[in-house]
């Protein structure tokens, strides 16, 4: 019975469609080059995506053009299959190609851990294998941030961090890291912290300019409430509050939870503390 354009190959059939080595199959998965998912320990082709990148791989980009390369779903399979080096290399090379911080967080890094998070709330992935890829992000993001740490004068000190519930603290660490970029000095107090514990965390901060929530569950939005409610009452009225993250959806929302401002992304956050 001939394969289907949804049905899928092991390795070994995708490299004799293709006419190559099993092991040149292999290391375009590894590199992110060709989309697979891994089920019982072997990489399944889809005849689909298997045939987009036979076409793709014929096609000779035009004189002086560079192909295209989806650096996020390249990331994304360097992730599934838990190859830290691989997927190191790959945000050196996306750098290497002009990405600057913002770029690499934002359009690299966040589209293939959404990808991922997406995949395990299917089913598709095992929780060991959502984990294991956020703890090598993890470890990526902090050698990557240190080439863009900002040289000057501080701007000013920031505080954000995650309400009770939170526990992805993942996002707000890159929001940290793109706000140092830009010459902020950043306090990261993490997620799941209690209103008490944040309003600590803001008393007494020497030339504290904003404080940021940020929210990734809608279950956790009274606990935002909360938070900005007890920062309100210990900081300036000249210091704004923002809420973001993406269980925050407008500015009506973000301010019905006490907030000054929303902040849409991390460069609407930017823009908001340069004005």
């Amino acid at each position: 019975m001939p394969a289907t354009p949804d049905s899928t190959v092991s390795i070994t059939q995708a490299a004799e469609r293709l006419g190559v080595h099993y092991m040149t199959v292999y290391r375009y998965v590894r590199l992110g080059h060709l989309r697979a998912e891994r089920r019982d320990g072997e990489w399944h082709v889809q005849v689909r995506d298997l045939q987009e990148f036979n076409r793709q791989r014929k096609q000779r980009p035009e004189r002086g053009k560079r192909p295209t390369v989806d650096w996020s779903a390249r990331l994304e399979q360097c992730l599934l299959a838990g190859d830290e080096t691989a997927a190191g290399k790959l945000l050196d090379d996306a750098m290497a190609s002009g990405h600057d911080l913002f770029e690499l967080y934002l359009d690299v890094v966040s589209p293939a851990m959404v990808a991922i998070g997406e995949r395990w709330a299917r089913g598709k992935l095992h929780i060991h294998e959502e984990h294991r890829a956020s703890l090598i992000v993890g470890r990526l993001l902090a050698r990557v941030s240190a080439r863009f740490a900002h040289r000057g004068p501080t701007r000013g000190t920031v505080v954000i961090g995650g309400p009770s519930g939170e526990h992805h603290g993942l996002s707000i660490t890159m929001v940290a890291d793109l706000l140092r970029s830009k010459g902020w000095n950043v306090s990261d107090i993490g997620t799941d912290v209690p209103a008490e514990s944040f309003a600590a965390a803001v008393r007494g901060v020497d030339q504290l300019r904003a404080v940021c929530v940020g929210v990734t569950l809608r279950e956790s939005l009274p606990a935002a409430r909360d938070v900005v409610g007890r920062v309100r009452a210990v900081v300036a009225k000249s210091v704004p509050i923002y809420l973001g993250g993406a269980a925050v959806d407008s500015a009506d929302t973000a301010r019905e939870h006490g907030a000054d401002d929303w902040a849409r992304d991390p460069r609407s956050l930017v823009a908001l503390l340069s004005a």
